[in-house]
């Protein structure tokens, strides 16, 4: 594993573990050990996949770079230029990832715990790793550097550590435009108004301009909309698609099927008779 991985993990670690002792001088009961214990789990799944991988992402980059509009080599403007393409990549990706089913059933792990916390940033489905950079090709086809593109993800990846606390209360300023705790937990909130919102990686600026910003008002409720019984990590993994699996089952067209596969999460929970 790189060094830049075990500082990741030694940074993650120290958070987790100061959170955890406030939030238990505190009395509050942000953590749970069968919750914190699949968060690891599958963070370290998800790392595992991604450091493996990595000279796929880079070969899968690489080939897309052959056919790049520009030669673009890493100086300083590209650097800020790639910022934002990341951003706005990441922006839409996420938003898909919530209005597309499917996407949806890779994504929802993420989402599925109803404890909020530090830890809650590692919680994912390492499957999404196998395709998720198809929608960075864009930015190769620019022409940026394989290795800037990878690298750029890192640091957005890294800064939403640090935005799942309810620690962190309010930023003041900084809340106009970075994607704080603040806007991250309505993200993450099932309350109906919060549902869909705040999809930004380090800002929050695509979501202003894009109409999903939602600022933080009511107490959230954390989890999903139809919270899974089962928290072990294959139910966590698995669930929603053996939910669009039955859904499939009983469709009466084609129409339907295809809608429960593509079409926005709360048309095929609607459809299933959920409330």
């Amino acid at each position: 594993m790189e060094l830049r991985h075990y500082l990741a993990y030694g940074v993650f670690f120290i958070v987790v573990t100061i959170e955890s002792i406030v939030a238990y001088r505190r009395n509050l009961k942000l953590y749970k050990g069968r919750d914190i214990t699949n968060n690891i789990i599958l963070g370290l799944l998800t790392t595992i996949l991604m450091v493996i991988g990595k000279g796929t992402f880079v070969a899968f980059f690489t080939f897309f770079k052959r056919y790049a509009l520009f030669d673009i080599g890493m100086v300083w403007w590209s650097w800020i230029v790639l910022f934002f393409l990341n951003e706005l990549i990441f922006y839409w990706f996420h938003r898909l990832s919530h209005e597309i089913r499917i996407l949806w059933a890779f994504h929802v792990a993420h989402h599925s715990s109803t404890h909020y916390n530090f830890s809650t940033a590692v919680r994912n489905n390492f499957f999404i790793q196998t395709f998720r950079y198809v929608a960075w090709a864009p930015i190769a086809m620019i022409g940026f550097d394989p290795l800037a593109i990878i690298l750029m993800d890192s640091v957005a990846y890294f800064f939403q550590l640090f935005v799942h606390t309810q620690m962190i209360r309010n930023l003041g300023f900084l809340e106009w435009f970075l994607n704080t705790p603040s806007h991250h937990r309505v993200h993450h909130g099932s309350n109906p108004e919060y549902i869909d919102k705040n999809y930004g990686a380090i800002l929050i600026l695509w979501d202003r301009l894009f109409g999903t910003f939602r600022k933080e008002e009511e107490t959230v409720r954390f989890g999903i909309t139809r919270n899974i019984d089962s928290q072990s990590v294959p139910n966590i993994l698995f669930h929603e698609f053996i939910a669009i699996g039955k859904d499939i089952g009983r469709s009466r067209s084609l129409s339907d099927a295809l809608h429960y596969i593509f079409g926005h999460p709360g048309w095929g929970y609607s459809k299933a008779g959920a409330k």
